[in-house]
């Protein structure tokens, strides 16, 4: 456990020193401006994106359960992310016209980018999903790092080209195909043979566990090119960018745990691994804000400019506001492999979604009291409606 842990934080901290080079890149080469219109869509990618978490963890899932014939699972689960990978990409790419209305962006083409990354992001989801159930973290480790590895690199020669906010949305793209070819012809392979029966009703039941996860995450992104004008949500996405390191880590730990959840539901040892995520996200909690009052301003002017610099007074608020929504990716987890909860987590959607949507805010301020005051409602909605302590009462009680 902690050497897997450990492969995925070296990797994690890789992953986003290298994530924060491509920011810089993007955002001193777009401007406030154009760094704000390629974060909605950016956001909008992943948002949906994440949809294909979804199928990750149902894979995960569904191979430790039926370990035996986990590669007959594993070839039926490729071939049912492809259809879907396939499904939603036509979907955005018919209603690009729309949705760049909606999100307020320039051009149609863009969504053609993103519908083959979430075409590539299906396909990508099972293929990593079966090294976390196979237990192999450190290879899993070096996919992430490669990805985004390569996703740089693309974006300086997109830059270079004279491509810019496409050219960097494509640059994904190649990253996320490029660890496809390298798991599904040299690690995972096994592309022939015998498919096992998928329990459709089972698949539905985890997925609508999950699938609200994402939405979660990049939500507050996505409206800003409709709550703020464009100079204050390009100075907006420079903070979300850099608080999103507590998101992103927090989820990369789930990615341990959840098997754990998954195997250990029904045991003693399902206290312990809660109490050790929950752990975990404080203590990344605390360790964030020492880094900023540390380095986080020579550190953010480094990344972003001089340009940037008055969004600095945000930095600290939202690493501490977002700490409500940290727990609620805990939950969620928790929901999913105990499988209770599930309309709760609807609602905490519902009505997160709701204030964007119809709300006024004057300012960042106010948006940020926004997103801690409705998760942190939820929170204890989760502590009181899943009771955690319940499952463990119920655990001890069968032992």
């Amino acid at each position: 456990m902690v050497k897997d842990i450990s492969y995925l934080t070296l990797a994690f901290v890789y992953v986003n020193i290298l994530g924060y080079f491509f920011h810089s890149l993007v955002s001193r080469s777009l401007g406030p401006g154009g760094y704000g219109e390629f974060m909605v869509l950016y956001s909008f990618m992943l948002t949906v994106g994440n949809i294909t978490a979804i199928l990750g963890t149902v894979g995960v899932k569904i191979i430790v359960e039926n370990f035996e014939k986990r590669y007959d699972f594993l070839r039926s689960l490729r071939k049912m992310a492809f259809f879907l990978g396939v499904i939603f990409a036509s979907l955005v790419m018919t209603f690009a016209p729309y949705l760049r209305d909606f999100l307020h962006v320039r051009e149609n083409y863009y969504f053609l980018i993103i519908g083959f990354a979430w075409l590539g992001m299906f396909i990508l989801a099972i293929e990593k999903s079966f090294l976390q159930s196979t237990g192999r973290f450190p290879l899993l480790a070096f996919c992430n790092s490669a990805e985004l590895t390569i996703r740089l690199l693309a974006t300086i020669l997109m830059i270079l080209l004279g491509l810019s906010l496409s050219g960097v949305l494509l640059a994904s793209v190649l990253g996320i195909f490029s660890v496809i070819i390298f798991l599904v012809f040299g690690i995972n392979r096994k592309i022939l043979g015998e498919r096992a029966s998928l329990e459709i009703k089972k698949i539905i039941k985890i997925a609508l566990y999950v699938s609200p996860s994402g939405f979660f995450v990049y939500a507050d992104d996505i409206f800003i090119r409709r709550i703020f004008d464009e100079h204050t949500a390009g100075l907006y996405a420079s903070v979300s960018i850099v608080g999103k390191l507590l998101v992103w880590f927090t989820i990369t730990m789930l990615g341990v745990y959840f098997p754990k959840f998954v195997e250990s539901k029904n045991s003693l040892k399902f206290k312990k691994y809660v109490v050790q995520m929950i752990g975990i996200v404080l203590l990344a909690e605390i360790i964030s804000h020492v880094g900023v009052l540390l380095i986080g301003k020579p550190l953010f002017l480094l990344l972003f400019g001089k340009k940037f610099e008055s969004a600095l007074i945000f930095l600290h608020p939202y690493l501490f506001f977002i700490l409500p929504l940290l727990f609620s990716m805990i939950f969620i987890s928790l929901a999913t492999a105990l499988e209770k909860g599930m309309l709760l987590i609807y609602l905490h959607l519902f009505f997160f979604y709701l204030g964007f949507v119809f709300l006024k805010f004057k300012s960042i301020n106010d948006y940020l009291h926004y997103i801690f005051l409705v998760n942190a409602f939820f929170v204890l909605l989760y502590l009181w409606r899943l009771k955690l302590l319940r499952p463990f009462n119920a655990i001890q009680n069968k032992s």
